[in-house]
């Protein structure tokens, strides 16, 4: 077996298998954890959510900001359509369902921002302390839709999905006014009454097939034949989608917090920092090379959670654990880009590959200052997990070291 390791300056390969390799494997215990929390940040998520959850997670409204240029052929501007030769004959803003049926119909309004510019939210920025309903009362009332499975017009339709389909033809021509410094082109949609459960739509992130988009239907006046003897309409199709989306999520009071676990969770920004003892003394031969480094925790509560996926980043600065009490308004750890890769098991307990950290550690490449640990932006926002960190007994979280010298 050869291994290569081309992150350091120059590619080094070793033969593990080579008579004169010693192999060895070591356990590392006294592995401590962190919690610490920040705003919830879901602009990289790929659906947006409407309702409150059982947990109290709540969700009233999404913001969209649609781009100038469309998706479809021929490629056209939304300020093309300033030229006087051609008529809107529909225009609708669609969202689509996360799931395939609908049990019950559901009432949605859509607003819009005269005058504001287009800097009314940040996808990766804005979250629930920064942007509340009151910060956008002055939003003006565009229309209704209802959620239904087939789509008003069948021509816009293009899944078996739900959809929300918003006629917005009457005031289309306020996304087209290049005179106004202050145009913009962002709306809100928001629940026309509470939702008792929590339902998703897709966002930009989930494709252009299914993402938020204006479609507009067209034609251009001048192949109309003036004498009307014979008239030729060239009616064409337009797909502008939401390049900007995202939906606001208020959590609940945090949990009560047990500090002998670790807790993780993206709708109550839980992130955990993880700290391993002494690397600096664990006796590993200088020309060693890391086969295997397995760091494991056990689950709290073993369930059908088992089944997700963790970020896991090197922190590269000194970490004080007093500094990261409370909310915190932004995320202070300087980290590097993820490293390792993660695998899991599902019989109560999560097992991480870090072996590249280690072995840059092991070369100098990389200190010790620890290990950021978040749930990805695939997982539920309204999911919470939790690890034991300082049991003393095989709950414990341990690494498996093992490695081959000369």
């Amino acid at each position: 077996m050869l291994i290569f390791l081309s992150c350091m300056e120059e590619t080094v390969t070793v033969d593990l298998m080579d008579d004169g390799m010693y192999h060895d494997t070591l356990y590392v215990r006294g592995i401590t954890g962190f919690t610490y929390q920040t705003p919830p940040q879901l602009g990289n998520s790929t659906l947006l959510y409407f309702g409150t959850d059982s947990n109290g997670f709540q969700n009233p409204f999404a913001l969209f900001r649609v781009s100038n240029t469309s998706i479809t052929t021929p490629v056209e501007t939304l300020d093309s359509f300033v030229d006087t030769t051609i008529e809107i004959d529909s225009a609708k803003f669609i969202l689509t369902f996360n799931e395939d049926s609908i049990t019950t119909d559901m009432i949605f309004d859509l607003f819009y921002f005269p005058g504001d510019g287009d800097s009314i939210f940040n996808e990766s920025e804005s979250n629930y302390l920064n942007l509340t309903e009151n910060d956008l009362i002055h939003g003006v009332f565009i229309s209704s839709s209802t959620l239904s499975q087939q789509e008003p017009d069948d021509s816009l339709s293009t899944s078996s999905y739900p959809t929300l389909s918003f006629d917005i033809a009457h005031i289309f021509s306020a996304f087209l006014d290049t005179s106004n410094e202050n145009r913009n082109r962002t709306v809100m949609v928001k629940p026309q009454s509470n939702l008792t459960e929590v339902i998703a739509f897709k966002s930009s992130e989930s494709g252009f097939t299914f993402a938020p988009q204006i479609k507009v239907f067209s034609h251009d006046t001048a192949f109309v034949d003036s004498t009307g003897d014979s008239v030729v309409v060239d009616t064409i199709s337009h797909t502008f989608i939401s390049t900007n989306d995202l939906s606001i999520i208020i959590p609940p009071d945090g949990i009560d917090e047990n500090p002998n676990n670790i807790f993780l969770g993206r709708g109550m920004t839980y992130k955990a920092i993880i700290q391993i003892p002494d690397l600096d003394s664990i006796s590993i031969p200088q020309q060693a090379i890391i086969t295997q480094a397995e760091l494991s925790f056990f689950y709290v509560n073993d369930t059908s959670q088992s089944n997700f996926y963790l970020q896991i980043h090197p922190i590269t600065d000194t970490v004080s654990i007093a500094e990261l009490q409370g909310l915190l308004p932004d995320d202070p750890l300087v980290t590097e880009p993820s490293l390792i890769a993660v695998n899991l098991s599902n019989n109560g307990r999560i097992s991480l590959n870090i072996r590249e950290y280690l072995q840059l550690h092991h070369f100098g490449y990389i200190q010790n200052q620890g290990l950021k640990m978040e749930v990805a932006n695939t997982v539920s926002p309204f999911n919470i997990y939790s690890f034991f960190i300082s049991n003393l007994d095989s709950l414990a979280p341990k690494l498996i070291i093992q490695y081959v010298a000369p």
